[in-house]
């Protein structure tokens, strides 16, 4: 073999067309990791939504129980200093 024909050999080894099979291959890879990416994002996302409405309706649950006991408590204490029950008014007829 020449010189010239080995050059042209090695050359034709690292040709567009080898560099374009490589590329495609690591685009391939590029987007099987950008798929994976994708899909662990949005597990990350749905998770952290869901976090978030988890607490808060612990905070609302918490929030109506104790708007509940006010109330009970406010309407028992009323009721035990309330002195125009119909009990009273019947006593004051008397």
């Amino acid at each position: 073999m020449t010189r010239s024909t080995m050059y042209a050999m090695s050359h034709m080894s690292h040709s567009a067309s080898a560099y374009q099979a490589e590329a495609s291959c690591s685009c391939a890879h590029h987007a099987a990791y950008n798929g994976i990416s994708l899909i662990l994002d949005a597990i990350i996302m749905a998770s952290i939504i869901i976090c978030v409405l988890i607490c808060g309706i612990g905070i609302l649950a918490l929030a109506i129980t104790l708007l509940v006991l006010v109330l009970v408590l406010g309407l028992l204490v009323r009721n035990r200093f309330d002195f125009h029950t119909p009990e009273m008014r019947r006593r004051a007829l008397l």
